[in-house]
């Protein structure tokens, strides 16, 4: 036992120094970060257009006597994308904190304490002198809490990373490309105004450019709800449940309970 719990200290201790673990993690947060700020950029972008469509004084005779303005046809795609715009920035934000938890994970001050905290428990199990049953029970509890602060935020974006490429990987560039595409049509519409008002003359021109418009609006929709579904679950689900995951682990590491025939197996005594 006093081998075992030695070589477990002596291995996470050795482990929290590696800096190549921290610096991985910090470039997959960097690809995680960029993916939300180019989405973002996106919608702010596409939002940017329709505005500029709602303003302007293109208009679309469908009936007679009715006449509606081009930009008013955007309105449920505009408020969707606004949507999609708030969520994206509370992507950033909960990505921010997780940036936070990683500097502090890798923090000079975390890994110096960790290996105090492993050398006094080694001290503890090793020299008879300074066996105590009490201080090495709480000495350990901190070991562990350390371990979880230095270790809890990689575990959580190498894990992240890992769900994303098995499962959203393809779906995010599929959807992303689809926008980008959809905003270039979006930005062609408000250069092309002339285009238009001819097609507007025009009754089939105009019903058959409405129901091809309205089919892609209608696809859009659902790329930009497919993108909304990916960082909810990226940045809101999966954190939420890391989070009680990590609290689960420290609950159970209080709630520990050292009996007596462990701690006579750690310091090799009889009853």
């Amino acid at each position: 036992m006093k081998i075992f719990l030695t070589s477990v200290l002596v291995f996470f201790s050795l482990l929290s120094l590696f800096h190549t673990i921290d610096e991985s993690a910090m470039l997959i947060y960097r690809e995680s970060f960029d993916r939300a700020v180019y989405s973002f950029a996106l919608a702010k972008g596409i939002n940017a257009i329709i505005s500029v469509l709602q303003s302007s004084e293109i208009s679309v005779n469908f009936f007679v006597g009715l006449n509606v303005q081009f930009g008013q046809i955007l309105d449920p795609v505009n408020d969707l994308v606004e949507r999609f715009s708030w969520i994206m920035l509370a992507s950033s934000v909960s990505l921010g904190i997780q940036k936070l938890l990683l500097i502090l994970g890798k923090s000079l001050f975390i890994k110096v304490v960790i290996v105090i905290s492993a050398v006094i428990s080694i001290a503890i199990i090793w020299i008879k002198k300074l066996n105590s049953k009490l201080f090495l029970k709480y000495i350990l509890k901190i070991f562990a809490l350390l371990i979880i602060l230095r270790f809890g935020a990689v575990f959580f974006i190498y894990s992240s990373e890992l769900f994303y490429n098995q499962v959203y990987s393809q779906e995010y560039q599929n959807t992303t490309t689809y926008i980008k595409d959809y905003k270039v049509e979006l930005e062609d519409i408000k250069t092309q105004k002339s285009n238009i008002q001819k097609i507007n003359n025009n009754q089939k021109g105009l019903d058959s450019y409405w129901k091809n418009f309205e089919i892609k609006m209608e696809a859009f929709s659902k790329k930009v709800i497919k993108l909304i579904t990916i960082f909810i679950v990226l940045t809101v689900f999966l954190p939420l449940l890391f989070l009680w995951f990590f609290i689960f682990l420290i609950k159970l590491i209080f709630n520990i309970k050292f009996d007596n025939d462990i701690m006579l197996q750690i310091f090799n005594t009889r009853k």
